[in-house]
């Protein structure tokens, strides 16, 4: 084996770029209560990884392994990352791991350095790291991938270096559908799985051709709706786009409010709402149908700008024959004292009405019916009583 040290990549840019971000989390660490209480809520958080690369040789015949050779590194017996060889022999591995591990390697499932093990060190970069073995396999196995049922999934070989010698560690992957969900892993011949149950995981390649394969089912998929309380007070969008979620699928959700409408907060009698105050926030979908309710309140500011049942009746307050009645409000009803009070009744009374009549097409129809020939009215004499007149 040839001779290792042990460096550092972080060095110039990157020694810049890892002292900014070192700046950053401890002004972050100071805002959130002292230097003592941050050093001491570092559980859980994961250490930056050790970094491995050089070239894998074999003793006989001497010389670097050929291209495309399988090298991984493990903790344990739990394999943490894989890679293979260029041309040249070269490999780069990337090893998570905590302090105090021991890290091993294999070269096409064989072991490499007389099983020799090495510190982990959070951002150490060995380099170089050669790795030999005795000789390479004389007898590999072919692997091969399937999906069950046809075209519900994905099922992909990771480690990607097949054929494999037997005893060699096997990283694969399952990816569903839209629609479907990963069930668990099966083989002929059987194979011990890391987790069968598990989308992605790994196998001891046995002493024969294998087939391993991802069995799928179909997800459930629920309804979620959108609603807005009173239906003029606003509009709501979703993404991704469309009615139907798998259960918790993280959904986007946001909320505008109408003119004259201010968003007030979200409701909802299932799954979980990111921030429920906030227009724009995150939806978590349950194993059921739901509806979450966009609330909007009156700004009060503008509450003199608002036909209630005029705008839940013709659906925007945008509408041509709103504008009248809002014209004929402003020049005669407003300056009148009797007229004042009746504006001043309607928006005390109306929003309720509004609401009942905003969530039902017959009584809409029914009260533009109704308004049209008081709007024909004010058209026709639109003369006499606008400031224009």
């Amino acid at each position: 084996m040839n001779g290792q040290t042990r460096g550092n990549r972080l060095t110039g840019p990157s020694a810049d770029r890892l002292a900014g971000a070192i700046g950053l989390l401890l002004a972050l660490a100071l805002m959130a209560g002292g230097v003592m209480p941050a050093y001491a809520q570092t559980d859980g958080i994961p250490e930056p990884d050790c970094l491995f690369e050089g070239t894998a040789y074999t003793l006989s015949p001497a010389g670097p392994v050929p291209e495309g050779t399988l090298v991984q590194a493990f903790v344990g017996e739990e394999m943490r990352d894989s890679d293979t060889t260029d041309a040249t022999g070269f490999y780069e591995l990337t090893v998570p791991g905590n302090t105090g591990d021991l890290v091993t390697f294999e070269v096409a499932g064989q072991i490499a350095n007389d099983g020799e093990a090495v510190a982990w060190i959070s951002m150490e970069l060995y380099k170089p790291f050669d790795l030999t073995i005795e000789a390479l396999p004389t007898i590999y196995f072919h692997l091969t991938m399937a999906v069950a049922p046809a075209d519900t999934g994905t099922a992909t070989d990771v480690s990607g270096a097949s054929p494999y010698s037997e005893g060699t560690t096997v990283s694969i992957r399952a990816t569903a559908e839209t629609g479907y969900k990963f069930s668990h892993w099966t083989s002929a011949p059987a194979v011990t799985f890391g987790n069968a149950n598990a989308a992605t995981t790994t196998f001891s390649m046995p002493a024969e051709h294998v087939t391993v394969t991802a069995n799928f089912e179909e997800q459930p998929m629920y309804t979620l709706t959108l609603a807005a309380s009173p239906v003029v007070g606003g509009t709501m969008n979703v993404s991704p786009v469309g009615p139907d979620h798998e259960p918790n699928a993280v959904i986007n959700i946001q909320a505008s409010a109408a003119s004259g409408y201010q968003f007030s907060h979200w409701t909802t009698g299932a799954g979980i709402l990111g921030n429920p105050n906030l227009a724009t926030t995150t939806f978590t979908m349950p194993a059921q149908d739901v509806t979450v309710t966009a609330t909007f309140t009156v700004v009060q500011d503008a509450i003199g700008g608002i036909c209630f049942i005029a705008t839940a009746a013709y659906g925007s307050p945008a509408a041509e024959e709103i504008e009248i009645l809002r014209e004929f409000r402003d020049v005669v009803l407003l300056p009148n004292r009797l007229g004042s009070k009746f504006v001043s009744f309607y928006y005390q009374t109306s929003p309720p009405i509004a609401e009942f009549i905003s969530r039902h097409e017959a009584l809409r129809t029914v009260v533009r019916v109704g308004l049209a020939p008081i709007v024909a009215a004010l058209n026709w004499s639109y003369a006499l009583w606008s400031e224009e007149g």
